[in-house]
């Protein structure tokens, strides 16, 4: 109500699908809530993080789907991108970087790198659980692609969504842990978004 913009539905539906993970096993690891050791948790995060930059600084600049995406969010207004739009100064950066953070990016990573991922790993292989999760976080992540140029929407699925889902994934897998993920899509998304505006 505050934003004056949508309420985030499939953020509502990836926060309570682990919650009831949670309750109903009363195991946090389940959701990837283990907090990896220090070295284990900077080392993967830090990898994560040179893997993606190294993605966006080869796709970006010549395709431009996050500007597009930005765009379109900024239009809705997107309940995460809302605060640059009904806020000034420096209060519209920290509600981005706190929403996104707290909200929208921790359910995803919640959700994707922490319930799905884990509850693949009791099923399947390590590699194939990765896989797994970044293709149902791309098909979830798919929508915008409907307002993208053909070259920009399957960039946008290869790169933005799905390469993105592995790099997040095979730093969850290797600390069993959502908290690398989140720190590097937070900071991606704030460093990205005060770039290109």
């Amino acid at each position: 109500m505050i934003l004056e913009t949508t309420t985030p539905i499939f953020q509502l539906f990836w926060l309570i699908v682990p919650l009831i993970s949670l309750i109903r096993y009363r195991d946090a690891d389940r959701v990837g809530f283990r907090i990896p050791d220090i070295g284990t948790g900077l080392r993967a995060t830090i990898t994560a993080g040179i893997a993606y930059a190294v993605l966006l600084i080869l796709f970006e600049p010549w395709s431009g789907v996050y500007d597009r995406l930005l765009v379109l969010a900024l239009e809705g207004p997107d309940p995460t991108f809302a605060w640059l739009v009904r806020f000034d100064g420096l209060g519209r950066w920290a509600g981005l970087a706190l929403f996104s953070g707290f909200v929208t990016l921790y359910s995803e990573e919640l959700f994707f790198r922490g319930w799905l991922l884990q509850a693949l790993n009791r099923r399947t292989q390590p590699k194939v659980a990765v896989v797994g999760q970044a293709i149902v976080f791309t098909v979830f992540q798919s929508i915008p692609i409907f307002f993208f140029e053909p070259i920009q929407a399957v960039l946008y699925l290869l790169v933005y969504a799905f390469g993105l889902g592995v790099i997040l994934g095979v730093a969850s897998q290797g600390t069993q842990s959502i908290w690398p993920g989140l720190a590097v899509a937070t900071v991606a998304n704030f460093v990205l978004t005060a770039i290109l505006l």
